[in-house]
């Protein structure tokens, strides 16, 4: 059976194309027809994850540190991405789904969209174009921001990091977007370092060599270490090895007491506050340090060897609540149920947050240790000088003002790349020579420039000149312990890696016992002999400009200059010399082909930051948008818009012919009409004046003219357009007429609808001459008949009279009441009361009134309001004005008591048998109080405004009487209240009661006085005299009959069917 299903298979599998089974995998976009930009995966940082087994959480972010942003971005499609922006959003992560988006500790929302990754402008994007397959920034680009690196210092929490790009005419928006989970945590560290005293990396020689172990704490949060136990291993070709007490570290030692010895909690019941326990213990509170020093003494009888100490940490311990102090105990109230508790407790751990931190070693050698090393790798930039672009130099006159620069953007321009070097042997005394070699790569072209140097002229610090690394005794001009090397290089747009290392040259030689001539000694470490900065961006600032208008007045056309000033600044230009300014602005020049001519204000350098135009044609008016556009020497531009708005002003005109006379008599004389407007809009105002035939006569009492005039003249006019006040900023009016034809002696001007307007107006004469100027108000003279009235003026006077004791009261309840008399003879139906009623905000009401009206009164239910102040103006006036005689008075209105007094503590009892006497305590700002009242029921109350009316006035604050009602037996019931010296009074709820018992019981006059006449016992000799007459009885007993006959018929009523009857018994 086995072998015939392996014939089977043989010949299934004969008939399989073997590339089938190739494993070639492909993305899920492949083959797009366009440019495809695709995140294939977000590198940094990494997604948390939690494994379901064993609940362990991986990749966290640690709380404080900073973050960067790596993403894997591949060209999926077919064609070159040519402009692609990346952009980089956090957002609050709960319960795995997006919320908003997070902020940093200044409120900032932490989203970035770098715009330039890829673009055309080679100064201002580091990639051109993005080929089809291939990865930006050779798979591994970490997103940038206006040059420099996204960074990101989060806080404890979830977040949710969402990563998208946007490419021109992408083909595929599935694969814009990827989006992880990441979780940032609490964390603690105990940070070791060993270090020698001398300062060497490598110690050497054979004289004691003192060392420091230095522990500190470290984290994202405040936390303090208990008992931390290091073990220090020292190993070696060494004589002896001491603390600073002489004990013995040789080998391995354990080491606790760091810290400051303590007598601290260690235990504390999580329910029961009195249930805790002290101990003492070493305690390193957080960001403390201490340090412990050692001593060892190498071996003097061996040549050559090393030693070396090392330091682990061991353990320490935590305090507070824990998993590890949960206690589970018998629920004491049911055997059944468990009660669990999280105490305070110490914890002991063996590894903290970052194990990194945990160890360190430092190394000693026997013999001389020969080391140098570069300790600095920086960038300068901000030289001033002149470029020999023939030979590609450059010539340095001033500078650096950037200096030390280790981290982008770096601006375009020629800089100095420079290293710090360092004698760092055993043996100062062991001079070196040297070099450092520099490597400048581009990485976006490859071009890698290579070139050694020794000296630095115009870096960073004093000018150096090359000289050997060491000390030397008799010359110390000859050697220096530091040394520094630079080079000019000239950054061009780009992305860089720059490299620097330190080597030894010119090393003395010696025979090495074979007759072979080797060099003395060598650089005996290698890993401080290179620094690098990577992926550091060169960048071209765009321009930034503003614009801002200089004019501090009002701007109108034909009468001011416009001065607009370009705030430019570039930071590869410090002098702006090399900004170009182009200016975009109405009134420009046409070509012959309708495109504007340069403006007169364009041109080179901060001269042409100003661009000062006149205003002298309507195309300037309204609101006009002014630019500009600045350029730096790489083709890198920003341009800016202002909106200045510029008020037109016209001179518009037109004449009328007016017909004076009649018949023969009649003469045709000319009215010019002159309108200089100020006002918001482009088109050109102008307007239409005509004569008419038209005679009017008027009355014109109403304008305090007494008696009718006649027209001398009315004139038909109509603007085409009429502006509101809003849109005017200066009117006049001007009208010349003859004054030997015509006489006016005041201007009106009519509405279609025939209301009358007297114009304020003056006029004037000369020769035969008359001017008429007229300020229209605010708004442009509307469409009408302006009429020049006629006849001498007669102008009506303002009254005699005058208001007068004016008194204004404020009474009970908020109403103020005002009174007042008036001064002289008023002229009914003539003159008239003006009454204006302000608030403190000057919010007021006017009305007219009859003068025979002398009182007001403001109701405190609809027109005031407690605590305002009112004011009352009267003046007398009528068509021709009003007396300047005015009367003046306010009140307050009052509709409460002020303050929080009421009466508390209060109390009532018996003082006799009239009388009850209440008291009280009273509690608040009793200032407006004038007096109190009791008030008083037969029944509780809860709600103040319940309160009933029955009052009592109170002898003191504090003290009533008051006399007891007639009746039955009831509970009566009470509460004080205070009252200003308004009337205004406060209410309150029931306080207190007593109950009133009133005893109706009658007394028989015989048991209280037997022997009384009338008391005496019938038949006895005593009363005789009062012997009942006999017919008595019978009276007596037809009495009863009658009563118990009566009785049994109310009975009846009451029976069945009859229903529950008030009178049933």
């Amino acid at each position: 059976m086995i072998l015939a299903l392996l014939m089977l298979a043989s010949t299934s599998l004969v008939a399989l194309d073997w590339a089938e089974l190739e494993n070639e995998e492909k993305m899920e976009t492949e083959g797009r027809a366009g440019p495809d930009a695709d995140i294939v995966s977000i590198i940094a940082p990494m997604a948390t994850t939690t494994d379901t087994v064993t609940g362990e959480t991986r990749n966290t972010l640690r709380a404080g540190e900073n973050v960067n942003f790596d993403i894997y971005i591949a060209n999926s499609g077919d064609a070159d991405i040519t402009e692609m922006s990346v952009t980089v959003t956090v957002y609050i992560a709960e319960g795995g789904n997006r919320q908003g988006v997070a902020t940093d500790s200044a409120g900032n929302e932490l989203s970035w969209t770098n715009g330039d990754v890829v673009c055309d402008d080679t100064f201002v994007c580091p990639w051109q174009t993005l080929a089809p397959g291939d990865t930006l920034s050779n798979g591994k680009y970490r997103m940038n921001y206006q040059g420099s690196n996204v960074v990101w210092t989060p806080d404890t929490g979830d977040y949710m990091v969402v990563i998208s790009v946007d490419a021109l005419d992408d083909t595929g928006i599935e694969n814009d977007e990827k989006e992880i989970i990441v979780k940032v945590t609490d964390w603690q560290d105990i940070v070791l370092d060993l270090s020698w005293d001398s300062g060497k990396e490598v110690e050497s020689g054979s004289d004691q060599k003192a060392f420091t172990l230095e522990i500190s704490t470290d984290g994202s949060t405040s936390w303090s270490a208990r008992n931390v136990t290091v073990a220090l291993q020292v190993t070696g070709l060494l004589d002896s090895a001491t603390d600073s007490l002489n004990n013995d570290i040789l080998g391995t030692t354990t080491h606790t007491d760091f810290g400051n010895l303590s007598n601290v909690e260690v235990f504390r019941h999580e329910n029961e506050d009195n249930n805790f326990t002290l101990d003492d213990r070493y305690v390193m509170d957080f960001g403390q340090s201490t340090s412990w020093t050692g001593y060892l003494d190498p071996d003097t009888s061996s040549i050559s060897g090393d030693y070396k100490v090392q330091v682990n940490l061991v353990s320490f311990v935590m305090y507070g609540q824990f998993p590890d102090c949960e206690e589970v105990v018998n629920n004491r109230n049911d055997p059944n149920l468990t009660m669990t508790y999280i105490h305070n407790c110490e914890v002991l751990k063996y590894q903290d947050d970052d194990a990194s931190t945990s160890e360190d070693e430092i190394m000693g050698k026997i013999q001389t240790y020969h080391d140098i090393g570069i300790t600095q790798l920086v960038v300068n930039q901000g030289y001033i000088g002149e470029e020999d672009e023939l030979n590609g130099t450059f010539e340095i006159f001033s500078g650096p003002s950037l200096p030390g620069l280790t981290n982008g953007p770096l601006n375009p321009t020629w800089s100095k790349v420079q290293a710090t070097v360092q004698h760092m042997g055993s043996d100062p005394g062991n001079e070196y020579d040297w070099k450092v070699t520099f490597n400048i790569e581009n990485t976006q072209t490859g071009e890698l420039h290579t070139e050694d140097a020794d000296s630095c002229m115009f870096g960073t610090g004093p000018d150096y000149m090359h000289m050997m690394l060491g000390f030397n005794e008799t010359d110390p001009m000859a050697a220096a312990e530091v040394g520094e090397a630079c080079i000019m290089f000239n950054f061009v747009p780009g992305i860089y890696n720059i490299t620097a290392s330190v080597s030894m040259i010119n090393i003395p030689t010696e025979d090495d016992g074979t007759g072979t001539m080797v060099g003395k000694y060598s650089d005996m470490s290698g890993r401080n002999n290179n620094a690098e900065i990577y992926e550091i961006s060169a960048l071209n600032n765009r321009p930034t400009v503003t614009l801002t208008l200089e004019n501090t007045e009002d701007i109108i056309i034909g009468e001011t200059m416009i001065d607009i000033a370009a705030d430019a600044y570039d930071a590869d230009d410090e002098t702006g010399e090399g900004l170009n300014y182009v200016w975009t602005h109405p009134g420009m020049e046409l070509a012959e082909d309708g495109t504007p001519l340069p403006s007169l204000c364009n041109g080179l350098g901060s001269g042409f930051a100003n661009c000062v135009l006149f205003a002298g044609e309507q195309i300037f008016a309204g609101i006009q948008n002014y630019g500009v556009t600045v350029t730096d020497e790489f083709g890198s531009s920003t341009t800016a818009y202002i909106n200045v708005f510029t008020w037109n002003a016209v001179q518009a005109n037109s004449t009328a012919s007016h017909t004076v006379g009649e018949g023969d008599n009649a003469v045709v004389t000319e009215i010019d009409m002159i309108y200089n407007l100020v006002y918001n809009g482009a088109n050109a105002f102008t307007f239409t004046l005509a004569g008419t035939d038209e005679s009017v006569t008027k009355d014109l009492s109403e304008f305090g003219y007494a008696g009718e005039y006649n027209s001398e003249a009315v004139l038909d006019y109509d603007p085409l357009t009429r502006y509101l006040g809003g849109d005017v900023y200066s009117q006049n009016i001007s009208i010349s007429y003859n004054s030997d034809h015509l006489t006016p002696t005041s201007i009106f001007w009519v509405s279609p609808s025939n209301v009358w307007v007297e114009l304020d107006a003056t006029l004037s004469e000369s020769s035969s001459s008359g001017i008429i100027e007229i300020d229209p108000g605010m708004d442009v003279l509307g469409a009408g008949n302006i009429v020049l009235m006629g006849g001498e003026l007669q102008i009506i006077e303002v009254p005699t009279a005058s208001p007068s004791g004016l008194s204004v009261v404020a009474t009970k309840g908020g109403n103020i009441e005002a009174t007042w008399g008036y001064s002289g003879s008023t002229v009914p139906d003539f003159d008239y009361l003006s009454m204006e009623i302000c608030d403190s905000a000057n919010n007021c009401d006017t009305t007219r009134e009859n003068v025979s009206v002398n009182g007001a009164m403001m109701s405190g239910q609809t027109d005031t309001t407690h605590g305002e102040t009112y004011t009352f103006t009267l003046q007398v006036c009528n068509l021709g004005g009003c007396n300047p005689t005015i009367a003046t008075g306010s009140a307050v209105a009052d509709k409460q008591v002020d303050g929080d007094v009421k009466a508390t503590s209060m109390s009532v009892a018996n003082k006799d048998d009239s009388t009850w006497t209440v008291t009280w305590v009273v509690d608040g700002d009793a200032s407006d109080v004038a007096g109190w009242k009791v008030c008083w029921s037969d029944y509780a109350w809860t709600v103040a405004g319940d309160m009933p009316t029955q009052c009592t006035d109170a002898l003191s604050a504090g003290d009533a009487e008051i006399m007891k009602p007639g009746g039955t037996s009831k509970k009566y019931h009470f509460t004080a209240v205070a009252f200003d010296d308004k009337g205004n009074m406060n209410t309150d709820v029931s306080m207190t009661d007593i109950q009133l018992t009133i005893d109706n019981t009658q007394t028989d006059p015989c048991e209280a006085d037997p022997n009384s006449e009338e008391c005496q016992t019938i038949g006895t000799d005593e009363a005789k005299g009062a012997e009942v007459p006999t017919w008595t009885w019978g009276v007596i007993i037809g009495l009863v009959v009658v009563a118990f006959v009566v009785g049994a018929f109310i009975l009846s009523r009451g029976g069945d069917g009859d229903g529950d009857k008030d009178w049933d018994y």
